[in-house]
């Protein structure tokens, strides 16, 4: 059944309350801060970096699959994007840097820098901070761990853990963070976490945006997440640019009361992907849904809009094109397929639901987490197809919900939630 949507707000839910699970009760709690880059989301520009973000995707799981790719490595610097506030070092320094749930490595531009991507944004200071030191090659733990994910070597006569990290293709020589691992203390709202690993970037090259580096949040070693040994993290992307959104680590990443859904992590797949069984859009169901084979479809803070691989795109779009009868198509654009004239509605039109459908939960999606005012006066289905295996639930469609990653269990939780007030 059609339900209205008011593109200048999203529709405001469940305030989550925090209850602690027993099993990360006796570890500290973290509250970091994120921020998007931009007031207003280029849609243009919004398409392309998702789409080479996509294609990064693709790459990394044809890998681990002991597939070929040939797709076409990643961008970072695109409309969306979210930035982490914190700082590192004692005394801290404050810097901010790309929140990626897609990757693993944390690291910073250290010192001038001058070989570095971005330019012009802070750069970190060992020699300022009394708490920092270089991590030899010996270090079986982060050294080690950081092996299966990048080339590292041993310098300084051992004495250096010496990385070269690749985003995208390897036989793309033009995006990656080069330097050497050390540990510092992290601040995160005012809370320290000690002896955290890190690269100390003295090279990089590729598009990271406008901040010091990157923060991975993904399921290896060598991430945030595993690092503070939290269990679990969880953020909710408010749709306010003005406002904050809040990313919780541990005790502080509960959720609690009605509309809790819990679905499986899958297993085999290296990001954040769970397997979406079918989706209902207004009065039809469209099955099947994503390829649990193909990492089903997985959750991203980093990529603006949702893809969906075939059968499920052409069905679900299918099924909208024939209920949205209210308005007149408009032309594609930007590679949405699904346009709408609407020049007189005032910005409030009648479309119809849509919900996910995961193993043991439904998502069931605010008009504006889909419906998307694109250029003046036209409306589109902010869907777009993915043209390989991988399907991407992108950070538009997860705004205004409270999203709950535990690492522990191999569960993803989410539950509506009013994220300025979180």
């Amino acid at each position: 059944m059609p339900v209205k949507i008011g593109l200048l707000a999203l529709m405001a839910s469940l305030l989550v309350a925090a209850a602690v699970p027993q099993a990360i009760s006796e570890r500290p709690g973290f509250r970091a801060t994120l921020i998007r880059r931009e007031k207003a989301i280029n849609f243009t520009r919004a398409m392309q970096q998702s789409h080479e973000r996509l294609s990064m995707f693709t790459a990394r799981l044809d890998a681990a699959a002991g597939r070929v790719s040939t797709q076409t490595p990643l961008r970072w610097d695109g409309a969306g994007a979210y930035d982490m506030e914190f700082s590192m070092g004692t005394p801290p320094q404050k810097l901010t840097a790309l929140a990626d749930t897609g990757s693993d490595l944390i690291w910073a531009k250290c010192g001038a820098c001058a070989s570095c991507a971005p330019q012009g944004s802070p750069s970190y200071y060992p020699d300022k901070s009394s708490s920092f030191s270089k991590l030899p090659c010996s270090s079986d733990g982060l050294c080690g761990a950081l092996k299966s994910e990048s080339v590292v070597t041993c310098g300084a006569g051992g004495a250096e853990c010496d990385y070269k990290y690749s985003y995208g293709l390897a036989n793309d020589g033009h995006h990656y963070t080069k330097g050497y691992m050390g540990t510092e203390t992290f601040t995160l709202g005012g809370a320290a976490a000690p002896g955290v690993g890190f690269g100390c970037t003295n090279m990089s090259e590729g598009n990271y945006g406008t901040g010091s580096g990157l923060v991975g949040l993904g399921r290896g070693k060598v991430s945030l997440v595993s690092q503070l040994d939290v269990g679990a993290f969880s953020y909710c992307l408010a749709p306010d640019t003005s406002k904050a959104s809040p990313l919780l680590f541990g005790p502080m990443a509960s959720l609690s009361g009605p509309g809790v859904q819990t679905t499986p992590l899958l297993p085999s797949n290296v990001f954040y992907g769970v397997n979406l069984k079918s989706i209902t859009i207004g009065g039809a169901t469209t099955t099947p849904g994503t390829d649990a084979s193909d990492g089903g479809i997985v959750f991203d803070s980093g990529t603006t809009l949702t893809f969906l691989a075939d059968p499920a795109y052409t069905a679900a779009k299918a099924a909208l094109l024939s209920q949205m009868t209210a308005l007149p198509r408009a032309s594609d654009r930007d590679g949405f397929e699904a346009c709408f004239q609407d020049s007189d509605s005032g910005g409030s039109v009648d479309v119809p639901t849509m919900v996910l459908h995961f193993d043991g939960a439904d998502m069931d999606l605010p008009p504006a987490n889909y419906f998307q005012e694109v250029a003046e006066g036209v409306l589109c289905w902010i869907v777009q197809p993915s043209h390989s295996r991988t399907s991407i639930i992108g950070n538009i469609m997860q705004m205004n919900y409270h999203v709950r990653h535990d690492l522990e269990k191999s569960v993803l939780s989410f539950q509506p939630a009013n994220c300025d007030s979180l």
